[in-house]
């Protein structure tokens, strides 16, 4: 579920910026924003196409001084919740450059390594830093919820749904008092939870639960969409596996029997088809007279 929760963390002005971005205008189209911000949406572009050596060359950039400096405010104040918080959402957030062998095979079959750039989520492959920084965090501010939430969020897109379910719930429930705001956003991350479940139902029921909040809400009514193509898309599924299932049992149906084993080549059983026992008249045999004895001739 990596990626599930971005939005807790994107400000209004990615969006605005990311467009701009996508077309390639470059850095230079986009308002202020925190360094964070900036990976964040420039990596997410760069994922759809490839980056300009000034992209590539800021992406990195970003990274070393966001990461450093992160650290750096832990360090001096591990007991500060906004540093924590800072640090665990570079880590499982920001993006990264690397250089990776890309395999291809030629008309022949040979395989062929190439040394290709790519962005990469995250400043690490072991995202437990980064969790264990977030969970800090809500542990030094637990009124804050914004930073409970990106810590569920972070859960969730780590793959720990069933404890990212528990905090959402009470955090739904009342445990933290949450705005409005956060309150529906934890609805959807609990939409999120549903369907990581294989409860599309059940998901779609907790994004009315948020709508009921502010029935104008962007992400949920976003969220509602992306469920009404899930559901789309597995009633598809279902009706090609259904027609494949009927086109397996019509071939097998269709299919002549193998004589069996000993039958000569050639030979087929006699039907019954078309058998009806009154059709059956037994004709008299050697020494069987019928049913009506047969009398000599007087005289002979």
């Amino acid at each position: 579920m990596r990626r599930a929760c971005l939005f807790l963390l994107l400000a209004t002005m990615v969006c605005v910026a990311m467009p701009a971005m996508a077309a390639g205008q470059g850095p230079a189209a986009a308002p202020s924003m925190s360094d964070l911000e900036r990976s964040m949406a420039l990596g997410a572009v760069l994922e759809m196409r490839e980056g300009t050596q000034a992209e590539l060359g800021e992406l990195r950039a970003l990274a070393d001084r966001g990461v450093k400096q992160a650290r750096a405010a832990v360090a001096a104040n591990p007991d500060s919740a906004e540093a924590q918080y800072a640090l665990g959402s570079w880590l499982l957030y920001g993006y990264r450059v690397v250089e990776v062998d890309q395999i291809s095979f030629d008309a022949q079959g040979n395989a062929e390594t190439e040394r290709v750039t790519r962005v990469l989520q995250g400043m690490g492959d072991d995202p437990e830093e980064g969790l264990a920084a977030l969970n800090k965090a809500s542990e030094l501010a637990p009124a804050n919820g914004q930073y409970l939430l990106h810590y569920a969020g972070g859960l969730m897109d780590y793959d720990r749904v069933d404890q990212a379910e528990g905090i959402l719930k009470a955090a739904w429930a009342g445990q933290p008092d949450l705005p409005v705001a956060l309150k529906m956003r934890a609805g959807i991350l609990l939409s999120g939870v549903a369907e990581a479940n294989g409860d599309l139902d059940g998901a779609r029921e907790w994004i009315y639960s948020a709508l009921s909040l502010d029935p104008l809400a962007a992400p949920a009514v976003y969220r509602l969409r992306e469920l009404d193509e899930a559901a789309l898309e597995a009633a598809l599924a279902r009706e090609g596996a259904e027609e494949v299932e009927e086109e397996e049992l019509e071939t097998i149906e269709g299919t002549p029997l193998a004589p069996e084993e000993g039958a000569e080549p050639g030979y087929e059983e006699p039907s019954d088809e078309g058998y009806q026992e009154e059709d059956y008249q037994e004709e008299p045999g050697a020494g069987d007279w019928g049913e009506e004895e047969s009398q000599p001739e007087a005289g002979y």
